[in-house]
């Protein structure tokens, strides 16, 4: 255990260290938060918050560096320098992976603050901190992962007392790799357009994804790139025009990042005739006051003019409607109306009503509450 050295003033020692990113300041996690990420080729490490010192003690003055030692529980991150030690009664996890020879960089910026899991759990403050006020830092591991690192993806977090700033946070967010895709069910599908939808996480790289569609497998048309980056998934899009009427399409989203590429499943939809009923959809509310809202749908008239209009009321017996709206064309198009003279704090019933020469269309019931 080389980092009790770090107890004698006098000698320079080594303690274990870590970073800090991103202060996500939710009142739970206050105080000051370290994110460690992957990003690209490295492991970069940026933290900021501010620190509450009651309740602990001062133990003595140290040279640290930045260094981070999981098997210990020793993260500290910022320009290697003389820090202040701090000691008490601080409850959290002796370590947050495996080894502890520690692993240094010179790739670092902004105050020197971490924890110390080994010796007792020993907070670490630039010299003459003055306790409360901000901190901010980062540090890159070149060349690095997760894995050589010996870092455990989580939430670590050391606490000292019940305030918001008496706690050090540690994220280790998931290790960067290829996308994760997966191609979901087409909407909006009309005559002659859809829009493809699918989902993707990222996983921490910049991730460029784009569609393929076509009448069969081999595809052979692409939507343009979008770009994409985090590590959380997340629903994307693309609208396709000039399709054919009345034909099955085939469609998947492919994604790539630094990490590799992947693909969806094949889906497909079939687009509708050129002329037809209409197709609605009810929309939520809108604009919504204790006597007046706006109510809102889609509308796709389906090669034939159309006249639209609203029922809504109390029940699913409506009693009331809007003005009809005409419409025309083979796409899909918001339809809005604005209604007054309602009842504060009142849940009304609403739906879209569309007739062209085929046929009328009743979207489903919708509900909203005035204030």
């Amino acid at each position: 255990m080389k980092s009790l050295k770090l107890f004698k003033p006098a000698r320079a020692t080594t303690l274990g260290i870590v970073l800090a990113w991103l202060l996500s300041v939710r009142p739970a996690e206050a105080g000051y938060t370290v994110t460690l990420q992957q990003l690209g080729p490295d492991v970069v490490a940026t933290g900021s918050g501010a620190i509450d010192l009651t309740g602990l003690s001062k133990l003595g003055i140290a040279f640290t560096e930045t260094d981070i030692e999981p098997g210990n529980g020793g993260m500290f991150t910022g320009i290697s320098a003389r820090a202040d030690l701090y000691k008490g009664t601080i409850s959290g996890p002796t370590s947050f992976g495996i080894g502890g020879g520690g692993q240094y960089t010179n790739n670092a910026s902004g105050d020197m603050v971490g924890i110390y899991a080994a010796v007792g759990n020993v907070v670490v403050v630039p010299t003459g901190y003055v306790s409360g006020t901000a901190l901010s830092d980062s540090a890159v591991w070149s060349g690095k992962t997760f894995l050589t690192l010996g870092v455990t993806p989580g939430t670590y977090v050391w606490t000292w007392g019940p305030g918001a700033n008496q706690n050090f946070t540690l994220k280790i967010g998931p290790a960067n790799g290829p996308p994760t895709v997966t191609s979901n069910p087409a909407a909006f599908i009309a005559s002659f357009s859809a829009r493809l939808k699918g989902s993707l996480n990222p996983h921490g790289l910049a991730t460029t994804f784009h569609f393929q569609y076509g009448t069969t497998t081999s595809y052979g048309l692409t939507t343009a790139p979008q770009t994409q980056t985090g590590d959380t998934s997340r629903p994307v899009s693309a609208i396709i025009n000039s399709l054919a009427a009345h034909t099955t399409y085939h469609f998947r989203i492919v994604a790539s990042n630094a990490a590799g590429t992947a693909f969806g499943s094949d889906r497909t939809f079939t687009t509708l005739a050129i002329i037809g009923p209409p197709v609605v959809m009810t929309n939520p509310a809108i604009n919504v006051t204790a006597s007046s809202a706006t109510l809102n749908g889609w509308l796709d008239p389906h090669g034939l003019t159309t006249s639209v209009y609203f029922q809504y009321g109390r029940t699913t017996n409506y009693g009331n409607r809007t003005p009809n709206q005409t419409k025309t064309g083979n796409n899909y198009q918001n339809v809005l109306a604005p209604i007054s003279g309602l009842s504060a704090q009142t849940t009304y019933h609403f739906r879209i009503v569309a007739t062209n020469s085929v046929g009328t269309r009743y979207s489903s019931d919708r509900t909203f509450t005035t204030q």
